[in-house]
């Protein structure tokens, strides 16, 4: 990767008010379970000035809590170099540890910070039963953005060359934020439980991605990996609540009879755990895609989980694919749903679309950032089919100048990075001015594209 490419992106960022870091447009409309998620996984930071001026460190995020009382137990922190270990709780508005009676109730004696978005005007104490004062870590939300597809001034370039340029070091731009967020993430829970989460991510795909962490932040690559993981996953799901469907058949009552007699025994003790229905979205997604299929194919990730590691460890791409591909499962190869029909054949768990996104979203970032060698790789992926969106960026920000390239999953790549970061700059046209006049000077050979002889 030409680093100077790399960096003219980068200072556009800069230039736009970025300061080259990743958008918190996270918190803008995010629920509570997207809040908590995040935050264990580490995605905000492990270092806080609290609203008192305290620094206050993360040393340990601790675990998710499946009794009464606070999110997340058995947590370490630093405040102002003091260790203090106990529970943090997380609310979408300070006033939540009122309204929700957590100031009088005992189980939350123990908590050492009380984390929220939104605050009153007035100064708001966060307090326990015995009136001892709490620290507040306050995550501020984003500013208002330009809307997804919103029109530019004029396109970026109409120069080929040039855009190829832009999009090779935007994707590169992007990359190293996946491969930054997956550091982050194994440096408070470690590799297994981070790549873990990272392909249960991909498997929710746009819609599912918040309720696919979650369900591997709360079972656990561990837990997930032993006798009644299925169980585990499907049950915190929410998947196991509802009573079998009417119309199902003998295979279906079956399989949900045993994973019911694995369950039972954990649901008590787990069902604060338990998402509820609607964390998830059903409509509008394919057969193949359908949360219940996706949950059996992270089940069978975790049974097979030895030798994927393997692979993802060693960089081992035809090995990575190979584990994936041959994942089975006797219920869901022949199933789409809980209250769908048996397939006449046995289908892939996880399609050729999904393992291609999880190449880009898990394999590569961990691979280039071991070997800079497995960047001419990326180069030479092909991505899905690129959809009316992508070739409408195509349109908007370079004038069709790429449109020979859309199948190259570097160029989309660097579509969905520059428009994430121009709704996310402060200063947009700030930011395209800088794409526009930056330098982007790249070998021949780099920018050629690898699907030409």
């Amino acid at each position: 990767m030409n680093s100077s490419a790399l960096e003219a992106y980068r200072h556009a960022l800069d230039t736009g008010g970025m300061r080259v870091r990743e958008p918190d447009d996270v918190l803008a409309g995010s629920g509570e379970l997207e809040l908590q998620a995040r935050w264990f996984a580490g995605e905000f930071g492990r270092e806080w000035t609290s609203v008192d001026g305290a620094k206050l460190e993360i040393e340990d995020f601790g675990r998710w809590n499946h009794e009464a009382g606070p999110d997340f137990v058995q947590t370490r922190v630093r405040i102002d170099g003091a260790e203090r270990r106990g529970a943090i709780e997380l609310d979408l508005d300070a006033r939540d540890w009122e309204r929700h009676g957590h100031a009088i109730n005992p189980a939350f004696r123990e908590a050492v910070a009380h984390v929220f978005v939104h605050g009153p005007t007035q100064r708001f104490f966060t307090r326990t039963c015995d009136h001892r004062e709490v620290a507040q870590i306050r995550l501020v939300p984003s500013v208002s953005r330009p809307a997804p597809g919103a029109p530019v001034e004029e396109p970026i370039t109409t120069d080929a060359r040039a855009a190829r340029a832009i999009l090779e070091s935007a994707a590169r731009h992007r990359l190293d934020l996946k491969t930054a967020a997956l550091r982050n993430y194994a440096a408070v829970h470690g590799e297994d439980d981070a790549w873990f989460a990272a392909l249960a991510v991909a498997l929710g795909y746009k819609r599912n991605q918040t309720p696919f962490l979650l369900v591997a932040q709360r079972v656990g690559l561990h837990a997930a990996t032993q006798p009644g993981g299925e169980a585990r996953l499907f049950g915190v799901s929410g998947f196991l609540e509802s009573p079998q469907p009417p119309a199902a058949d003998r295979s279906v009552r079956a399989y949900l009879r045993a994973l019911w007699e694995s369950w039972w025994a954990e649901r008590a003790r787990c069902e604060r755990w338990i998402l509820p229905s609607p964390a998830w979205q059903f409509h509008g997604t394919r057969p193949a895609n359908h949360p219940h299929r996706r949950i059996a194919a992270l089940a069978a990730i975790a049974t097979s989980w030895p030798t994927i590691r393997s692979a993802l460890a060693k960089s081992q791409r035809s090995a990575f694919l190979g584990a994936l591909e041959a994942l089975q499962h006797p219920f869901w190869s022949t199933r789409f749903n809980l209250q769908s029909a048996r397939l006449d054949r046995a289908q892939a768990l996880i399609g050729g679309e999904r393992l291609r996104d999880i190449l880009l979203n898990v394999f590569y970032p961990l691979a280039v950032a071991r070997d800079e060698a497995a960047w001419a790789n990326f180069l030479a992926e092909r991505g899905p089919a690129p959809a009316a969106i992508m070739r409408d960026a195509s349109q908007r920000l370079f004038a069709g100048a790429v449109a020979a390239d859309l199948s190259r999953a570097v160029i989309q790549q660097g579509l969905l990075q520059i428009e994430r970061d121009y709704r996310a700059a402060p200063d947009p046209r700030a930011f395209l001015g800088a794409l526009r006049d930056g330098t982007f000077s790249m070998s021949e050979d780099s920018t050629r594209s690898p699907l030409q002889g």
